[in-house]
């Protein structure tokens, strides 16, 4: 074909194909820390790394004999169209193989090299690409120069189409393998079957939609038994792919499980933990008339609370209501005062206004920040709003019967010295799981034998001959000791959560994991640590770099700078919503639809120069600052998720134009036309400084210095580029 039959839409069906791959690798990917979203900018990293070295190495290599064809292109574009769906596949079989107990954290070195080596094939095909394309567009743009800004146009307007696809049609109708078959192969009938003409473009049809109907065929034995890899030994009743992540029901033996994320969400039967999460709380509460249950319901919780005599209304939330569908409260009967509510049970109680004697959370640990929502100071404080006089907030925790570990003290002192930054009485009460009870009056554990006689509680796993030693004093006393000697507690915040991080610290001292355990030093660094040695080593590249090398290390830089923005968007989003499973394309999506503009504004412009960048520079620093005071503002102004939301999106939009038009500016001026250098050399630049700031915005920068630190370095990094390389080649 000739050099002209390349269109926008290959490189649209190209954008909307990455950001589609990018959003279920790592969506499949993030289950193997069972959800974890710190690690999301290691995971970006690895993706990042391979488009950056497809496009520097992948780019030399096609160039080498010449200017491609469109023939190698649409080879190549057939090539990443296949590595999508494969790679699915093969994601979920090496999760059976590391993650060989279901819903527990896999080993943490080889989880990580497994996640950045699998997207190789995938990542550097797709940066090869790009400099095919911005070669053969050069004969519709003029230049070599104009080629490629405009190809990064069309691959971000991609993006955004591939994003709102998937996020709001694709995922709420199909598995996420079957999305990725479908992505694949619109990307390869963009190639295939455009332009077409003559016979040949008949046979081409013929050929595509008999593949596609192998595909719809095969694709759903396919699913299941790349998901019954994942969980070895389990009979898998039912899968979907909810807003909220991989819902799986699987069954082993008498026990059914829910798994969400990669993580066990709760199994039924389970009385003695039910009985335990529910009468508890219930029996150091006089007479409970109102109870929520965030949580929990559908494990037997809702049925154990109504044996409690004076319990008038209970409520029973659910964040994901598919859950009603896979487990039993889809089939509850209607019950007089008692309501199954779907809802976030941090935005209900911040909205509804009612008050109630008990709230009980059943939580996972807070292994990651959709969690760990509920342990921060901000949810406690609304907590405490919403509760009676005399109200309990009740919470439990894993731990150890007898000897705590200095990890897990660390972890359960947290916790505590959360509740004592919101409530004046907090009650820890001690065992195997470790119970937490916090209110504004003074709770006696002596009254829960006391209670359970006069109430006539049918509860064998909280029975009267056993409480009395689970909970007499020394007992609660030694364990007070135990906390006490964890030292101060870190207060567990939306800007600052310490516990995910803790927890994956916890997780590795138990599977004796030294890559985990490094955690751990990170947390006890200093704040001004990692924002001093940032700016010295970017300072010391700056100074010290030649005059060539300036263009590529200011790209590399706002890379850098912008992608720790986006991430803290993410993040931040994710301790304000819960909601990040399906946003994550959302916000991605706005990023590069903002990069898309700002590069199209850039090339409109008759003169760009100096000051331009300057201003793009000075744009970011107000962006940094903009994000810690909007996430202040929705805290304490109590906006609503709609409200709240448009915040994050609009840093995102603004992020994404900024970064794309620094991006024109800076190939309109310092690319070197007819020179040596690959089309993708800016580009590859660019994806490495994301790179890097993903390698260190999850698990360094976030945990340690939190929301307002790390906004402060991201300013950093732009003054020093804006000082020491902003136009200065």
């Amino acid at each position: 074909m000739h050099v002209k039959s390349l269109s926008p839409l290959h490189i649209f069906a190209l954008g909307c194909c990455a950001i589609s791959a990018q959003s279920i690798f790592v969506r499949e990917m993030m289950a193997l820390f069972t959800g974890t979203e710190l690690v999301i900018g290691v995971l970006f990293a690895g993706w990042l790394f391979w488009v950056g070295l497809g496009g520097l190495v992948g780019g030399r290599a096609v160039l080498r004999g010449g200017e491609p064809g469109f023939g190698l292109f649409a080879g190549m574009t057939v090539l990443v169209a296949v590595l999508l769906p494969a790679t699915t596949v093969c994601i979920r079989l090496g999760r059976g193989l590391i993650a060989t107990t279901p819903g527990a954290l896999a080993p943490l070195g080889p989880a990580l090299v497994f996640s950045v080596l699998i997207m190789a094939p995938f990542g550097f095909a797709y940066g090869t690409i790009y400099n095919i394309a911005s070669v053969l567009w050069k004969a519709r743009a003029g230049s070599l120069r104009g080629g490629i800004s405009r190809v990064y146009v069309w691959e971000a307007a991609g993006s955004v189409f591939g994003a709102l696809l998937f996020s709001f049609v694709l995922l709420s109708r199909l598995s996420q393998l079957d999305a990725a078959i479908v992505v694949a192969f619109l990307l390869a009938g963009s190639v295939t079957l455009y332009p077409t003409g003559g016979t040949f473009a008949y046979r081409r049809w013929l050929v595509f939609v008999v593949l596609a109907a192998a595909f719809a065929i095969l694709a759903p034995r396919v699913d299941r038994g790349s998901i019954e890899a994942v969980y070895p030994g389990y009979r898998i009743e039912k899968f979907i792919s909810s807003r909220y992540g991989e819902l799986v029901v699987a069954s082993q033996r008498e026990v059914t499980s829910v798994f969400a994320g990669g993580g066990r969400l709760f199994s039924y039967p389970e009385p003695e933990r039910t009985q335990e999460l529910v009468d508890i709380p219930l029996l150091m509460s006089p007479a409970p008339r109102s109870v929520l249950l965030i949580g929990g319901s559908l494990g037997g919780g809702w049925e154990e609370v109504l044996k409690s005599p004076s319990v008038a209304t209970l409520d029973c939330i659910e964040l994901d209501g598919s859950l009603f569908k896979l487990a039993l409260a889809g089939d509850a009967p209607r019950r007089p005062g008692v309501r199954f509510i779907t809802a976030d049970g941090r935005f209900f109680l911040a909205s509804e206004g009612r008050r109630y004697d008990v709230i009980i959370l059943d939580s996972p640990p807070p292994v990651n920040l959709q969690y760990n929502r509920f342990y921060t100071r901000e949810f406690f404080e609304i907590a405490r709003r919403s509760l009676a006089p005399g109200g309990i907030l009740a919470l439990a925790h894993p731990s150890s019967e007898e000897i705590l570990s200095s990890e897990q003290a660390a972890v359960l002192r947290s916790i505590q010295g959360t509740l004592a930054a919101v409530f004046p009485r907090v009650t820890v009460l001690p065992g195997s799981t470790t119970h937490f009870l916090a209110g504004d009056t003074e709770m006696n554990p002596d009254s829960i034998v006391v209670r359970l006689k006069e109430r006539g509680i049918d509860a064998p796993f909280v029975s009267e001959d056993y409480l009395p030693y689970r909970f007499s004093r020394e007992r609660i006393e030694e364990l007070g000791a135990d906390l006490a000697g964890a030292g101060p507690p870190r207060i567990n915040t939306d800007a600052r959560p310490v516990l995910p991080l803790e927890e994956l610290v916890l997780e590795g001292s138990k599977m004796k994991s030294s890559a985990l355990v490094v955690f751990r030093d990170i947390l006890r660094l200093p704040r001004f640590v990692p924002a001093a040695a940032l700016g010295a080593m970017l300072l010391a590249l700056l100074v010290g770099a030649r005059r060539s090398a300036r263009a590529p290390l200011a790209v590399w830089a706002v890379g850098f700078g912008s992608f720790l923005l986006q991430l803290l968007v993410l993040l931040s989003y994710q301790s304000f919503s819960g909601l990040l499973y399906q946003a994550i394309m959302l916000i991605t999506a706005l990023f590069m639809a903002g990069a898309s503009l700002g590069a199209w504004r850039s090339l409109a412009r008759a003169v760009v120069g100096k000051r331009d960048l300057l201003r793009i520079h000075l744009g970011f620093m107000i962006l940094a600052g903009a994000l810690p005071a909007w996430t202040l503002a929705v805290r304490h102004a109590a906006f609503g998720y709609a409200v709240g939301s448009a915040g994050f999106f609009l840093v995102s939009l603004c992020g994404g134009f900024l970064t794309g038009s620094y991006y024109a500016v800076v190939v309109r001026h310092a690319f070197p036309e007819g020179g040596s250098a690959v089309p993708a050399t800016f580009y590859a630049w660019d994806v490495f400084g994301a790179c890097a700031a993903g390698l260190v915005g999850g698990v360094v920068l976030f945990p340690v210095v939190g929301l307002a630190g790390t906004a402060l370095c991201i300013a950093l990094i732009h003054a020093l580029t804006a000082v020491f390389a902003a136009g200065r080649w």
